[in-house]
């Protein structure tokens, strides 16, 4: 993927400071290319019904290019992730098969029509070689010497010469004479005259933008061509990866040891040990993408350029039927995508990062959704803003403003630039200008989100002066892909206002039912509550265990007639708090112990030492922690373990939560059922589909304005994180 159209001057530039800003501020934009036999690959994996998201983090794993764009877009405001991200494979599961699938695909295609010349096909394939052999190199050495995190140590290999790769990308016809360079010394001091800053810190600097990545990974890249002498007192990751780079660029180009190169890490037998299981790692990952090794077994850079040609050609063929926009306007498309606009911009921010590498944008939106639609007249003659990192929208412009270019698109459905300057001798009028200082930038892109004539709203796009060329040579990409949004949007829309009508019928149906149901269920209830009150009074008062198992048949008896009465729990009802981690410990062992007579669970417990109230009922807490453990020990065969963990707080957006875990070692849920997971489904509960408890527990935690995420565990099983409102100032600290 070559880089982005830039003007002259930007590519010419030999400012030192405005060269290495004018780097780091279009990051997002550069396109940073990647071998055709990954790509190739990735196309057969993503095309393939049986491949899984583990197929994907291999491959994507072994390219720093793919790497760079899968952490820049985990750590993108689009997503709002804010968990550390502690290996490839759980910045995948982040942000879902789906996705990542549009990202290696739209990669693919991509640079297949921006076309990559001779030279830098070959700069390409070498750099990419030599990151593979630095990452596993430096990975078993860390294994080799008891470093602590091993992966680390391999993204950090992975990554360390990255800064060339966006040099190249960016001023590839500057970059030749550095990458003509007879030593890596010489290459480092051209790389500073000619763009104020070599390709370690470049790297180093991009890297230390992404705050899920441990900043030593950027250390480790920054310092890995200092002398011995200068790394001696370095953090060790930092030594790792320079003596990873020395070995890496020997052997990937000669497929051998420098002999008279020695590591001041390890011993030399285990030195030579490393050399065979790096050799044989290697030599699995070219077979895997269909690259022919030499009868020494070494790959070397002149094996992997002699296949260039035959590769992008076989790229080309397998992309030649398929189109970019059906690709991006898939029908793989999230169910709740219409449950608000700012559901709707989160769905095409994250997609506009990963497929266009666009990361700051905002919607203006008119169109409402049935749910809302009390104020329908009033609310139309408005567009309302809002962004990424606000919950609420953020303001409201009459649609009536004649003066505004942003108005004008809304109206005409036409696209335009508005810039906070002066256009046709007159001044931006105060609500484009207002707009655009949110956004953070001097001009924004305009895009209206229409099918068939019916404006929906308006896409914003905030752009310096690097984007704009850029964004405009995709406009007819974006204008086809927004029109597929918009189109889904109004489709959802008509269906939601005929169940609306629907429902409002069956509702009242509903609850004569409901009258009849509670009257006839009470009484049993009634009776059963007696002989549990009976059973009591007989037990002796020193079985304090058998005492306390009888209060808490009580209370769930309880909590039925309390579901029944209410048939669903009331939203509109005032709020109760509890202490987290005293119910936790209250209820989760005999709900554990009910479900699990023929299985030995062991429970985990990690919990915050401090404790925090949440602003939840408590009826409603124990039955999400009903359903939650009850899938938990029914996914596991024979004895079983759980593992609970809470945070007493979590900020996300402003918002203070508390957050608890709780996790499994089953089998985890397919991939195919993740995204309907908290929509209604038949359960069969075979670890693959977890029933329609998930959904209740969903219903009731957006009730308490709750949260509930899915995570597939480091075991494979199912971790399920439940975020709830705390109470401010109510924290009951350990002793």
């Amino acid at each position: 993927m070559l880089s982005v159209v830039t003007n002259k001057k930007e590519q010419t530039m030999h400012d030192k400071g405005n060269s290495h800003n004018s780097i780091l501020e279009s990051m997002e934009l550069v396109r940073l290319p990647s071998p055709p036999h990954i790509l190739g690959r990735l196309l057969d994996v993503c095309h393939d019904p049986e491949s899984s998201m583990a197929d994907l983090a291999n491959l994507i794993s072994t390219d720093a290019a793919l790497t760079s764009k899968l952490l820049m877009a985990v750590n993108s405001a689009a997503f709002g992730i804010t968990q550390p991200i502690n290996n490839l494979k759980h910045a995948l599961s982040l942000l879902g098969h789906n996705l990542v699938k549009t990202m290696a695909i739209t990669s693919s295609i991509q640079q297949l029509f921006s076309g990559l010349s001779n030279s830098r096909s070959q700069f390409v394939c070498n750099v990419w070689l030599d990151s593979l052999y630095c990452a596993v190199f430096a990975q078993d050495i860390a294994h080799a010497i008891g470093y602590e995190h091993p992966e680390d140590a391999y993204l950090a290999g992975l990554l360390h010469d990255f800064g060339q790769i966006v040099f190249d990308a960016k001023f590839h016809q500057q970059y030749l004479d550095v990458i003509n360079s007879e030593t890596e010394q010489e290459a480092i001091q051209k790389e500073n005259l000619e763009f104020g800053i070599n390709h370690a810190e470049l790297g180093a600097s991009i890297i230390e933008q992404w705050p899920s990545l441990s900043p030593v990974i950027a250390d480790a890249a920054r310092y890995h061509h200092e002398p011995e002498e200068m790394l001696q007192g370095s953090d060790i990751l930092c030594k790792v990866v320079a003596e990873a780079s020395q070995i890496a660029w020997h052997w990937s180009q000669f497929g051998v040891a420098d002999k008279n190169w020695h590591s001041q890490l390890i011993n030399d037998e285990m030195l030579e040990k490393i050399y065979i299981q790096v050799t044989e790692k290697v030599s699995q990952t070219a077979i895997s993408l269909g690259i022919s090794l030499p009868d020494s077994g070494s790959l070397t850079r002149e094996q992997l350029s002699a296949d260039i040609e035959k590769e992008n050609i076989q790229l080309a063929q397998k992309v030649r039927d398929n189109s970019l926009i059906n690709v991006i306007n898939s029908e793989d498309t999230p169910a709740n995508f219409t449950q608000s606009p700012r559901s709707l911009l989160l769905k095409v921010a994250q997609e506009m990062q990963l497929i266009f590498s666009v990361n700051d944008v905002a919607l203006l939106f008119s169109f409402n959704n049935p749910k809302h639609n009390k104020d329908k007249k009033q609310e139309e003659k408005y567009l309302t803003l809002y962004e990424i990192n606000n919950f609420q929208p953020v303001g409201k412009f009459p649609i009536n403003n004649n003066d505004s270019q942003i108005v004008e698109c809304f109206n005409t459905n036409k696209s335009c630039w508005i810039k906070n300057d002066i256009i046709d001798e007159k001044r931006a009028p105060i609500s484009d200008r207002q707009i655009i200082h949110r956004m953070k930038h001097d001009s924004a892109l305009c895009l209206p989100l229409s099918c068939e004539n019916k404006v929906i709203g308006i896409l914003i796009i905030g752009a310096n002066s690097a984007q704009k060329n850029y964004l405009e040579s995709q406009s007819g990409i974006l204008t086809s892909y927004l029109k597929g949004i918009a189109s889904g949007w109004i489709k959802k829309f008509n269906q939601l206002e005929k169940q609306a009508i629907d429902h409002s019928a069956e509702k009242e149906h509903e609850q004569k039912q409901l009258q009849k149901l509670v009257h006839e269920i009470s009484n049993p209830l009634s009776v059963i509550g007696n002989y549990i009150e009976i059973m009591k009074k007989k037990t002796p008062a020193d079985e304090a265990n058998e005492n306390k198992e009888i209060n808490i048949l009580k209370e769930e008896l309880g909590r039925i007639r309390n579901i029944i009465s209410n048939f669903r729990l009331n939203p509109n009802a005032e709020t109760e708090s509890l202490f987290l981690n005293k119910e936790l410990k209250n209820c989760i062992p005999l709900y554990v112990k009910s479900f699990s007579e023929e299985k030995n669970v062991v429970i985990k417990w990690a919990l915050d030492e401090n404790d925090v109230k949440v602003k939840i009922s408590l009826d409603a807490f124990r039955q999400i922690i009903l359903n939650l453990i009850k899938n938990a020990v029914e996914a596991q065969n024979g004895d079983a373990e759980i593992s609970i963990n809470s945070e007493s707080f979590v900020n996300i957006n402003g918002n203070n939560f508390a957050q608890f875990t709780i996790s499994d070692r089953g089998d985890g849920v397919d991939i195919s059922a993740r995204e309907m997971l908290f929509s209604p489904m038949k359960s069969d509960k075979d670890g693959s589909n977890r029933g329609v408890g998930l959904t209740v527990v969903a219903e009731i935690l957006n009730s308490f304005n709750g949260q509930i995420k899915y995570m597939e565990n480091e075991y494979g099983g199912a971790s399920f994180e439940v975020l709830i409102p705390i109470e401010k100032n109510v924290i009951n600290k350990k002793e």
